[in-house]
């Protein structure tokens, strides 16, 4: 008897074992098929001319194009490989459709945001763009999708969600612009709220003085340099007798005001005589990062090289160099 429970207890432990050996190869074949084909020759449709596709040791990729639009294709592609997920969750959470793929954790923000209307918005300028743009987001989401008809199984992460990718649209690219929109400033609009609040009860003056649209140090391209607002006196304002009103303020949201710095250096105090750009976008910090290195190379008259990084969903350099001219953004707040 002792012989008999023995026997069936090893039969029970290696049928656990295989079982787990079997699921162990499944997930393993299931995340190997839904990883990108980086070796070779893939046939897509959507392209005039062949594009050349170069990684180095880091992953970071070289595109080779023959025009513009085939160019846009290719980075929809490299995107589509690397961040679709990234880029999935940039479109929704701009549109408000988070809680559709990852439920009701998402569902107060997508009620929030869906006030701002902007997939209707993004549809919108969409229809209004000229041939050119059109075309170029055309390209651009015929890569994605081509990068996800590419692979032999769907990205896992939908796997894990039960749920599956849809097809990469031209107005989505607005929407992931909409999506750092709200990420560069106040979603709550409490800023606004605030300078609001502040124009009701103070004086025109001092009220401009507090919240200046912009200082001297601001460089406008057209235009005189501004002046400094000067101090507002107590004939203004005397704080020994001002009084706030009973209206209380919202309370502000706990978050640190974003933004960012840059800074530029002559090539008259260089070693070389070039001039530096230098620039920190202050964005949070996430895995995958927010933006995506590449090299850009395409023909228009004469050869176009960029490189610098890329926002997934969209098919432009966020900031960079042309060789001539280098460019980065910055969030101001005064």
């Amino acid at each position: 008897m002792i012989g008999f429970a023995a026997r069936w207890t090893r039969r029970l432990v290696a049928t656990a074992v295989l079982l787990f050996i079997i699921t162990a190869l499944l997930v393993w074949a299931m995340l190997r098929a839904s990883l990108p084909q980086l070796d070779g020759d893939v046939n897509v449709l959507g392209l005039s001319a062949p594009v050349k596709i170069e990684r180095d040791a880091n992953g970071v990729p070289t595109l080779h194009a023959a025009n513009r639009n085939d160019l846009a294709f290719a980075t929809g592609f490299v995107h589509g490989q690397d961040r679709f997920f990234q880029m999935d969750l940039s479109r929704r959470n701009s549109a408000g459709e988070l809680s559709e793929l990852v439920g009701v954790v998402a569902l107060e923000h997508d009620r929030r945001v869906r006030l701002h209307r902007f997939r209707a918005r993004a549809e919108k300028i969409l229809a209004d763009e000229g041939p050119q743009e059109i075309a170029l987001l055309g390209a651009y989401a015929a890569g994605v999708n081509a990068a996800l008809d590419a692979t032999g199984a769907k990205p896992f992460e939908y796997f894990v969600l039960g749920s599956e990718p849809k097809p990469w649209q031209p107005a989505d690219s607005l929407l992931v612009g909409y999506s750092m929109f709200l990420d560069l400033n106040d979603e709550r609009a409490d800023r606004d709220v605030q300078r609001g609040f502040a124009a009701r009860v103070l004086a025109p003056d001092v009220f401009a003085f507090l919240y200046p649209e912009g200082t001297r140090w601001d460089a406008p391209i057209m235009g005189e340099a501004r002046a400094e607002l000067p101090v507002p006196g107590p004939e203004l304002l005397d704080l020994r007798e001002f009084r706030l009103p009973t209206a209380s303020l919202p309370p502000p949201a706990d978050r640190l005001l974003p933004g960012s710095n840059n800074w530029a250096v002559s090539g008259a105090l260089t070693g070389d005589g070039r001039a530096i750009i230098a620039n920190d976008m202050h964005l949070g910090l996430r895995t995958p990062s927010v933006f995506y290195r590449a090299r850009l190379k395409y023909i228009e008259q004469e050869v176009v090289d960029l490189t610098g990084v890329t926002l997934p969903g969209v098919p432009i350099l966020v900031a960079g160099s042309n060789g001539h001219v280098a460019w980065a953004f910055t969030n101001s707040y005064g």
